[in-house]
Formats: structure tokens, C-alpha cells, sequence
């Protein structure tokens, strides 16, 4: 399937690509790597592959260990492949339609915990750059996809319990490339950031990020950024609340951070 669509692309055509699970990539790696991410260099810019891989991510339907993986981390090495990681329906809308617009092709992950999540769609948010999801200004939570909403669901928690405004939430939306900007932008002003993700901790857009907020000017950030990151394991089938970050847990970490 992976293969056609390549080819459909070379005949210019927008070719999206549905795939059971973000697991089965794997059985397609060749195809994404040497024809679909390589096609435009190869070509000498000559042929684009506007192809959209989607790759949902089968959190909490006890598929286990087959099924449950999110797997981005296999293709962040990879030149002119682009990643994007949704957490909302706005952001999924025009990460979609910009995807579209590129001339090299997208891995859209998509995690079935929050396909029912619903928002508004903003009329014109051009996508490919992430998206200040709550404004505050005590602590920068980043995150894509769950780990964004769960975000969201934190800083809405906490502005319950009176600290309103003390939160600010970055979606990155797309992972690669990812929006260096407003990530240092929102960390430099609060001066403070937890950096949430499904993968485990050594791998995925976390250690990137946390690399990337030394960028920063010195004493802008008021302690070490946080990773708050799945386990390094696989995922049982019985149950993988445990081993992934919650809603719980973000709350936790969030508050350590901001005393």
C-alpha cells in the first residue's frame, strides 16, 4: 500500500495511506525510508511525495504489546520525513490539510485515546507550527498528542484549584520538524518546563526538547526542565495506565515543579 501510493505520488497525485496500527509501520519501513522520505531528494527536487501515512496509536484496547507502541522514535533520523503527533481536533484539521501542502511525506500518529476529543476548529490556523493551548505563566508543559491533552486536562485542573493562569500548555503538533521558537519562547517566559511523552524517556521528542532549552540565556530557567515519559517496556495487555503518564502523575510533577 505504502509502495502504490509512492507511485501514485509520482504521478502527482495526494495519496493518503490508512494503516491498522502505528505497530504495522515497521512491516512497511523499507517503503517509508528508501522510496517515500527519499523521492525528493533523489529526484533532484524533480518529483514531491505529498503522502500521508496514518498511524494510530491503539492506547487502552488491551492489543498489548503488537498494537500499543507508538514508534515515532524508529523515524526521527530520517531526512524529509515529516512527523506530526496531534492532541486536539483543530490541530489535526490543519496539520492535516499543511501536510498536504509538503512535498516530502508525513507520519500522522494519532492516538485512539482521544479520537473522540472534540474542539473548536479555528477558520484559519495554518498547521506545522505548535500551538499555545492554555496561557500561563508559571510552568511550560509541552507535549503532542495524549500526552498535550493530558496537558491541557492539568492546567484546567489547576486553574480550578485557584492558581488560574499559573499553567501555559505547548502542543507541538508536528514533532519533525519541530517548532524551536515557540517552545523557547513560552519556557523563557515562565521559566519553568515538564516535557510529557508516551515513549520512554531516552527516546521520542523529549530528550530534543530538554536538549533544546539550553538554548535559552542564562537564569532564564528557574530550576532543570522535567521528562515525565512511559516506561521502558513493553505495554501489557491487562492494563498500561500504570506505565504511562496520567493525569495523576502530570499533576504531581507539575506542582513539585512549581513551589
Amino acid at each position: 500500500m505504502v509502495g502504490m501510493a509512492v507511485g501514485a505520488a509520482m504521478k502527482g497525485m495526494k495519496v493518503v495511506v490508512m494503516i491498522a496500527y502505528a505497530d504495522i509501520a515497521s512491516v512497511c519501513h523499507m517503503a517509508i525510508v528508501q522510496s517515500a522520505a527519499k523521492l525528493y531528494y533523489l529526484s533532484n527536487r524533480r518529483l514531491s511525495c505529498p503522502v500521508i501515512i496514518r498511524l494510530p496509536i491503539a492506547r487502552f484496547r488491551g492489543y498489548g504489546p503488537e498494537g500499543n507502541q507508538v514508534g515515532a522514535s524508529w523515524f526521527y533520523n530520517v531526512p524529509d520525513l515529516n512527523i506530526t503527533m496531534p492532541g486536539s481536533a483543530g490541530e489535526a484539521y490543519w496539520n492535516f490539510r499543511e501536510a498536504l501542502q509538503r512535498p516530502t511525506p508525513t507520519l500522522f500518529f494519532e492516538d485512539r485515546s482521544i479520537h473522540g476529543r472534540t474542539g473548536e476548529v479555528a477558520d484559519n490556523n495554518p498547521g506545522g507550527h505548535a500551538q499555545i493551548t492554555r496561557s500561563g505563566d508559571g510552568l511550560t508543559i509541552i507535549g503532542a498528542g495524549r500526552a498535550a491533552a493530558l496537558a491541557e486536562d492539568a492546567a484546567d485542573q489547576i486553574a480550578k484549584q485557584g492558581y488560574s493562569g499559573a499553567v501555559e500548555v505547548v502542543s507541538l503538533g508536528f514533532i519533525k520538524p519541530l517548532d524551536k521558537d515557540t517552545v523557547l519562547r513560552s519556557t523563557g517566559k515562565t521559566g519553568r518546563a515538564l516535557i510529557v511523552q508516551d515513549e520512554p524517556a531516552w527516546s521520542g521528542y523529549a530528550p530534543f526538547v530538554r536538549c533544546l532549552l539550553d538554548d535559552l540565556p542564562p537564569g532564564k530557567l528557574r530550576c532543570a526542565p522535567r521528562i515525565l515519559a512511559g516506561a521502558d517496556q513493553f505495554l501489557p495487555f491487562w492494563d498500561e495506565r500504570p506505565f504511562l503518564p496520567s493525569l495523576e502523575s502530570v499533576l504531581a510533577v507539575a506542582r513539585e515543579l512549581m513551589q
